[in-house]
């Protein structure tokens, strides 16, 4: 005959049982304070479950070793993406000292937000988007050449530095009446 359990007993049996977690993908790999950890997606879990793991925990050789040769294979392009991410931090901390040095100079009617970006010191100009008017001064919406990032930039300085493409967008969006004056 089988013994009476308490409840307490049948609970400390249920928590000595070990859970086991099923590795579906490995997402990304780091070093930290000298120990190698991955961070996982777990099978029959949400991306909000994905945790990093250390190296040692993990029973998954066969997809460490995939995710190593993928991650070889993108490690060029890894580097590639990290000297234009350097380069775009660079461009901001610019930018950053730049708008610094000119607020030191606005006039206190003069708001922050009004003034344009400037970026046309860093980026070649593209094209131009659009247009507007801003406190009574034309403003032309600026795309700049490999990259996502737009500024305005006042008529007369957009003018001055790249002629040619504000004479393409006048030129896409006015049309001309060409009618013979005899008519």
């Amino acid at each position: 005959m089988r013994k009476k359990q308490t409840a307490k007993q049948r609970k400390t049996e249920e928590t000595s049982v070990v859970q086991e977690f099923v590795v579906e993908k490995i997402i990304r790999r780091r070093v930290l304070n000298g120990r190698v950890e991955y961070f996982l997606k777990w099978k029959g879990f949400t991306d909000a479950d994905n945790t990093w793991e250390p190296e040692d925990n993990l029973d998954c050789p066969g997809l460490i070793q995939e995710f190593l040769r993928d991650a070889d294979l993108s490690k060029e392009a890894e580097e590639e993406q990290s000297e234009q991410q350097v380069i775009k931090e660079d461009m901001a901390e610019q930018e950053t000292e730049i708008q610094q040095s000119n607020n030191s100079v606005l006039k206190p009617d003069d708001e922050e937000s009004d003034a344009p970006t400037d970026l046309s010191n860093y980026l070649e100009p593209e094209c131009i988007i659009g247009s507007t008017d801003r406190k009574g001064e034309l403003m032309f919406l600026v795309k700049w050449k490999n990259s996502d990032d737009v500024a305005l930039l006042s008529a007369r300085e957009a003018s001055a530095r790249c002629p040619q493409v504000v004479i393409d967008f006048y030129e896409q969006k006015f049309t001309w009446d060409c009618r013979d004056e005899k008519q």
